[in-house]
């Protein structure tokens, strides 16, 4: 029997027909009726039936015993358990005691964002982390420092021109929903736009799949992105390519206004950039007047590659300046694309959402060297290693990992898995043994996506469409199995608690467990679309819906973008200052530049274990430019130490002419725990280790530097 779904692993929600044989998926294919992705599925995506039937799935809960193994428990007693030592901390220490971890595939499955959230809020705790604040949260301080226009964005599927920075989204998605590349299909997008005339910028110090499409690469020396888009600014405003009329509208006309960028950015000419990045000036010039005066309408985004890079927030600031200074958003009587199928509908106006600087207002880290706080409403993960570890009033003593990996994924790794075991309580919400469940008191076994209903209420957003799709269960978790949904996890311990829940402003039945259907559609009652017409599309469908267009601005809405404030200002006189007027200057010990890479096999720590994956990879590779490996006296397949001031690990050379010279590229959330078998030809290398006490943070937001890291390296033996 084929079963039409849709694959819940990454942000690209493939469309997929399920073959199933009693009650287990033997196969999947992309879906070719598909409306949006037309047949395309990932390698990642075609491991679904290990990911659901294999032997490295967790299918009851685990209790740690008294030698650190782990032993099966029946998932009532593990709750009673978990609910018991919540209650004794909070008694004890207060709510704040007591932290979550939500991590990527919670963003897939919406009512766990939901229950997770609420019974968090409903405990009284503000320790909530993700990985979404060492990943891109340089976006969440530019809503706070300079601003967002209420309508959105340009449309990519109408717009001239796009540019792309620190990201390859032909490969992974991680930086298309941020920087507005469509997050479906991505290589027939790209060659859609492209065939309509579309021109493709890229920022990448790697001839990435994706800048092999471009019109412009800038490879610019990783770390630099700072200084290029201070120089394509730089360019913009000496040339006139500005839009003046959207400017003295929406931007702010005295302090952090446009003459403020401008003189901020005077130092940054395509002379002074071209040395310090090691781009052609003239290279500068023509992508700001390809971006800013040639097109007429496309946005410029960004992926982990800039906002993991030093100087990120500034970095991102700059980059949404260029949105900005070219009024690149819809205006009014702009079609609104997709104002949402199964979510409410409300007005949407041309008007500025000013500066709001949450951290500055919120409660803040105790821990963190600058003034970290709350940011979308979480504390920033580059603090929860000290929060555990740093006694006092708010230490945290218990922490729920759901969803997540952070004993993988979280930088300064030896930190974070002694700060991991430290702790009072650690369970681990996890259908795999991971780095963090290894480590976990309890690990709780949930239903995966092809075994529960799902919608896409929650892609909306990101959806350039009217488009919406509802799966049913493809399987039933196997009879001799003891998992839940997520979110009954969090339902369950309120209801021994005694907490309440709510959802969509409605209190949930604490008494009875609401069925997932019951949820799914409460999320979506009061869509444009009637919730069962929805779900009578099983294969998802565009809907044709009444055109929304955007609203002319209130009378009230009176705030303005804020171009350069001044710590943005202050910070990027520090970077002109990080230079020799000439370059930027480097330290000789360690000469190289580690930068991040994604592959098409894994999610983050994903992946990294199924048969599928490890049959076309086993391990990390260091990828590095032949010439840097002949200087070495280097062949591919050579093992190496490489080393950066706050650790070293090991790797195996692969050559890549697609890098610049004197980088160094790896994956990130590979390699073990510490103290465990570490074959790094079995295993990889974890990349964290490279990063400790001695690294770079980010103001405001503890942000680690995870690219352009100075390292060095030497032949192993």
């Amino acid at each position: 029997m084929d079963v039409k779904t849709y694959c819940r692993i990454c942000q690209g929600i493939c469309g997929m027909v399920a073959t199933v044989e009693d009650n287990k998926v033997v196969a999947v294919r992309g879906d070719q009726d598909h409306p949006l992705t037309r047949g395309y599925a990932c390698i990642k995506g075609l491991q679904n039936p290990e990911l659901l039937h294999g032997p490295g799935r967790i299918r009851r809960p685990l209790a740690r015993q008294s030698d650190g193994s782990h032993a099966p428990i029946a998932s009532q007693d593990a709750l009673d358990r978990i609910a018991l030592k919540i209650a004794d901390i909070v008694r004890d220490h207060g709510p704040n005691s007591v932290a979550l971890f939500t991590g990527t595939q919670t963003y897939f499955n919406p009512l766990h964002l939901h229950f997770s959230r609420a019974f968090f809020r409903a405990l009284g705790s503000r320790s909530m982390f993700s990985p979404a604040t060492i990943d891109q949260s340089a976006k969440m301080i530019v809503l706070g420092r300079l601003g967002s226009f209420a309508s959105g964005q340009q449309p990519f599927h109408t717009s001239d021109v796009w540019l792309l920075a620190g990201t390859n989204p032909l490969v992974s998605l991680q930086g298309g929903v941020f920087g507005g590349f469509p997050i479906y299909n991505p290589t027939k997008s790209l060659r859609d736009a492209k065939a309509r005339g579309m021109k493709i910028i890229v920022v990448d110090p790697r001839r990435t799949e994706t800048a092999l499409q471009a019109d412009i690469h800038l490879q610019l020396r990783p770390g630099e992105d700072a200084s290029l888009f201070a120089g394509l600014i730089h360019v913009i405003l000496r040339e006139g390519w500005h839009d003046a009329e959207f400017c003295a509208r929406y931007v702010a006309s005295d302090v952090g206004g446009i003459e403020a960028m401008r003189q901020a950015v005077a130092p940054f000419t395509p002379e002074y950039v071209a040395a310090r990045a090691d781009v052609p000036a003239q290279q500068i010039v023509a992508a700001a007047e390809m971006f800013a005066h040639t097109a007429r309408t496309g946005m410029a985004g960004s992926g982990t590659g800039t906002d993991m890079g030093p100087w990120s927030n500034l970095s991102e600031h700059l980059l949404e300046c260029l949105n900005v200074l070219c009024g690149r958003y819809l205006r009014e009587g702009a079609k609104i694309a997709n104002p949402g199928v199964m979510g409410a509908r409300r007005p949407v106006h041309a008007e500025v959402r000013g500066p709001y600087r949450e951290w500055e207002r919120g409660p803040a880290s105790r821990v963190a060297p600058h003034a970290a706080g709350l940011l979308m409403g979480e504390m920033p993960s580059g603090t929860l290693a000290d929060e555990i570890l740093t006694p006092g009033e708010g230490q945290i003593r218990a922490l729920i990992s759901s969803g997540s990996n952070p004993g993988a994924c979280v930088p300064d790794q030896l930190k974070v898995v002694r700060a991991l075991k430290s702790l009072d309580l650690l369970v681990a919400v996890d259908p795999r043994y991971s780095e963090t469940a290894r480590l976990a008191d309890y690990v709780i076994a949930p239903t995966l996506g092809f075994e529960r209903p799902d919608n896409t209420r929650g892609h909306e957003p990101s959806m350039p469409f009217t488009f919406a799709q509802y799966t049913p269960p493809v399987v039933k978790p196997d009879a001799d199995s003891d998992v839940m949904d997520d979110w009954r996890f969090y339902w369950e311990l309120a209801r021994r608690l005694g907490l309440s829940l709510s959802m969509s402003g409605r209190p949930i039945d604490m008494e009875h467990a609401p069925a997932t259907e019951d949820l799914l559609a409460r999320l979506s009652a009061r869509g444009a679309v009637p919730y069962d017409e929805v779900k009578a599309r099983p294969g998802g469908a565009i809907f044709d819906l009444p055109e929304v267009t955007v609203q002319p601005p209130r009378p009230e809405a009176t705030d303005r973008f804020c171009l350069m404030p001044d710590d943005v200002a202050a910070e990027l006189a520090e970077v002109f200052g990080e230079s020799d007027g000439h370059s930027n200057r480097a330290d000789p010990r360690f000469p190289y530049r580690l930068t991040v890479r994604r592959h098409r096999e894994t999610m983050n720590s994903l992946g990294k274990d199924l048969g599928g994956i490890r049959a076309r990879m086993t391990f990390n590779p260091a990828f590095i430019h032949p010439e840097d490996l002949a200087a070495h006296g280097l062949a591919e397949g050579d093992a190496v130490e490489i080393t950066s001031a706050d650790g070293s690990i090991p790797a195996r050379v692969k050559a890549d002419a697609t890098l610049r010279r004197g980088v160094v590229s790896m994956s990130h959330s590979w390699g073990a725990l510490p103290g465990e078998d570490e074959d790094y030809q079995r295993i990889g290398a974890s990349t964290s280790r490279l990063l400790g006490p001695g690294q770079r943070s980010e103001a405001i937001n503890a942000m680690p530097q995870m690219t352009a890291i100075p390292v060095a390296i030497r032949r192993a033996g």
